[in-house]
């Protein structure tokens, strides 16, 4: 054979040999490699999951440099590993399922690999379960983390993914039915959010990645029988809307107007009042045929409430004043609105959810409410307000109810709770949720997450928690967490360093919670400090050891500030805050000054998320500690002109100090974050401490 010929014949035979086993990169392995991604997706599948399968072409195009081929049939030969999206509700590839690996009930999801077959299934029993399959795939073999956008994450390039041949992830039906973020007082999420249509939705994506089915909304009712654009969003990615404890029929009272305006032609609507029943009841079902005409899945929420987040009596001028007869009238209503929705979905046992917030949880504790109970009845409880540990009426809870149980905890509190730095951490979540869990098994969960940013870790935390308790534990979380946003060489310093941070707070009071186990109950976060400048501030020249009071509507004396002088060997508040923030400050510096260390010896492109995630945190605590301090030192000596001009002029100092260790981690998406500061204020504080000290140095 002449020799050009043979060597023909041989360079054909390899590239044949080549072809025949592309994808195999090691016997235990398969791989994929650029230029030969194919996603294989039945047509017709719901619109999140074509949307879940879009943004895993997006990761494949930033990890790989490729674009995967998404098409509707399998093909014929096996030469190339392809990865099948199989979502079982629908079946939409026409597949034997019963010749698929085993999955269990709602949501439950497998990635594995079939070497029969020579296909990597991203298999669902259903739509959500199916988005979760094709996420894990990401996060596991391409290394997308579920906090990719937050943490501004730098891929790391890759030629080719592999798998290994006994690939088999397999995730149960989650344990927690629902599993809810609410976005509340968004003073930066809001703006934020606007400045493009990424910002306005990756929070969804970010939902998904982290396997949570559910967002909890205010009002999503619009007019004319249509649902609010955020209503709809949440749709567009597959997730559940759910209502907010001031909602009643999906819909709070400020649309009470809109309704008569827009949908009857009446002008200025009817005044809201027990009087007029009637009227109520027709808005509530005129809500209920708009949630039900729209079809977009959602849990329903019975309340009776005010305007705003108020008790009705303080909205319906013609309220009784009496408990029990409030309590009547809350169960009437509470009546109405389950007849209205069984009279809108047509079913019997519709999964609706009922609050017990505030007015409700003590109305209830006191036996003045019949809640209505039933098989798909989720009875939702309430951590404490302000101080957040289950509630006297979830310590009473009786399995024996004929209801679900439902949870919501606050990560964040805008009036005197955390707001710009975290300050409940993993550990205190992981107590309230196996505490609950042990009444009986949880059913809903929902955690108040503010602006998101502030909570990242512990709202990670939390997913992970309500879909295994028995895998789940706050420590190793909190070492794998270090591990894929930080390095795992560096995951227990890093580990330690959020454990020191969480616990470097300063506790006002000491635990009192019945059978003991909680830590930190009760915490002095930054809106509190926020809280005790703007109060004193406003009657600094006239001292009294005890210038601390409750906020408006506070049901419960002495729980907006939670200070108690004898648990801080004092007799008065202003010495009990001095003696606090002696303890934190050293606490916080020792945390900040590792953070930097630990900053240095991280990798470039992982020092960011650090920053934002901790650091800056434990440097803002620090400085706002240092600022609480020198004002209320000022207050205490202000016969001393010199002595309080020091501590307001340090006061001043630290609190620009603080806001600086936030406003460095803008950057990239993120800024212009704190453009939107409200809720804590930063400029109002800084102007009340300088129109005090204007006024002080003219005594």
């Amino acid at each position: 054979m002449p020799r050009l010929l043979y060597r023909t014949v041989v360079l054909s035979v390899l590239a044949l040999l080549m072809a025949a086993t592309a994808g195999f990169a090691a016997e235990n392995t398969v791989e994929l490699t650029r230029g030969h991604v194919r996603i294989v997706m039945g047509d017709d599948e719901p619109a999140p999951l074509v949307l879940a399968v879009e943004t895993l072409c997006r990761d494949f195009r930033t990890v790989m440099q490729t674009e995967a081929e998404v098409t509707g049939k399998l093909p014929a030969k096996k030469n190339f590993p392809v990865l099948v999206v199989v979502n079982r509700e629908t079946n939409t590839l026409k597949l034997p399922l019963r010749t698929l690996r085993p999955l269990d009930g709602f949501e439950s999801h497998r990635v594995w690999y079939d070497p029969a077959t020579n296909r990597i299934y991203l298999d669902g029993a259903d739509m959500r379960g199916t988005i979760y399959a094709v996420y894990t795939f990401s996060e596991k073999f391409l290394g997308v983390p579920p906090l990719w956008f937050w943490s501004l994450w730098d891929a790391q390039e890759k030629e080719s993914v592999r798998i290994p041949a006994d690939c088999d992830l397999y995730f149960g039906s989650p344990q927690v039915r629902f599993r809810t973020w609410l976005p509340n007082d968004t003073d930066l999420l809001t703006p934020w959010r606007k400045l493009s249509a990424e910002n306005d939705e990756l929070w969804l994506e970010t939902m998904l990645r982290l396997k949570l089915n559910a967002v909890e909304y205010g009002n999503t009712i619009d007019f004319p029988y249509r649902m609010t654009a955020s209503a709809r969003l949440t749709a567009k990615y597959g997730l559940i809307v759910a209502s907010h404890h001031t909602v009643s029929m999906n819909s709070t009272l400020n649309a009470w107007p809109k309704y008569w305006e827009k949908i009857r032609g009446v002008r200025p609507a009817p005044e809201l009042s027990l009087a007029n029943k009637e009227q109520l009841f027709e808005f509530w079902d005129y809500c209920a045929e708009t949630v039900t005409r729209n079809g977009i899945e959602n849990i329903w929420n019975i309340a009776f409430r005010g305007d705003g987040d108020k008790p009705f009596w303080i909205t319906f001028k013609d309220a009784p004043e009496d408990e029990k007869e409030r309590g009547r009238i809350i169960t009437e209503m509470l009546a109405v609105q389950m007849d209205l929705i069984r009279k809108h979905t047509k079913e019997a046992e519709p999964y609706v959810r009922i609050t017990f917030y505030d007015e409700m949880a003590d109305l209830l504790a006191k036996g003045c409410v019949t809640p209505p109970k039933g098989e798909n009845m989720i009875w939702t409880y309430v951590a404490g307000r302000r101080d957040h540990y289950p509630y006297d009426d979830i310590q009473q809870f009786d399995p024996r109810n004929k209801v679900k149980l439902g949870y919501y905890m606050n990560f964040q509190f805008s009036s005197t709770g955390a707001h710009l730095a975290p300050a409940e951490g993993p550990w205190k979540m992981e107590f309230n949720y196996r505490y609950v869990n042990d009444k009986s098994p949880l059913y809903f969960s929902v955690v108040n997450a503010g602006n998101f940013r502030e909570f990242l870790l512990t709202l990670s935390a939390n997913a992970r928690m309500l879909w295994d308790y028995g895998s789940y534990s706050t420590d190793p979380f909190l070492r794998e967490y270090a591990a894929m946003y930080f390095g795992k060489e560096h995951a227990e310093a890093v580990a330690g360093l959020y454990h020191d941070y969480f616990y470097a707070y300063w506790e006002p009071k000491k635990p009192d919670f019945p059978g003991g186990g909680l830590e930190r109950q009760y915490i002095f976060q930054d809106q509190r400090y926020a809280r005790a400048i703007g109060q004193i501030a406003k009657r600094f020249f006239t001292y009294t050891p005890n210038p601390l009071k409750d906020i408006g509507y506070e049901r419960v004396p002495g729980r907006t500030f939670r200070i108690d002088p004898a648990d801080n060997g004092t007799d008065n508040q202003v010495d009990a805050i001095l003696a606090g923030m002696d303890a934190a400050i050293p606490r916080f510096e020792a945390v900040a000054e590792r953070c930097a260390r630990m900053q240095e010896r991280l990798p470039e492109e992982r020092r960011f998320f650090f920053d934002a995630n901790l650091r800056a945190y434990a440097d803002y605590m620090f400085h706002l500690s240092r600022s609480l301090r020198h004002f209320v030192h000022a207050y205490k000596h202000q016969q001393d002109k010199e002595t309080m001009l020091a501590g307001l002029d340090g006061a001043y100092s630290e609190m620009e100090a603080a806001r600086a260790s936030l406003a460095r981690t803008q950057h990239g998406a993120f800024e212009s974050w704190y453009a939107g500061d409200k809720r804590f204020g930063f400029e109002s504080l800084l102007r009340d401490i300088r129109r005090v000290r204007e006024l002080g140095a003219k005594k």
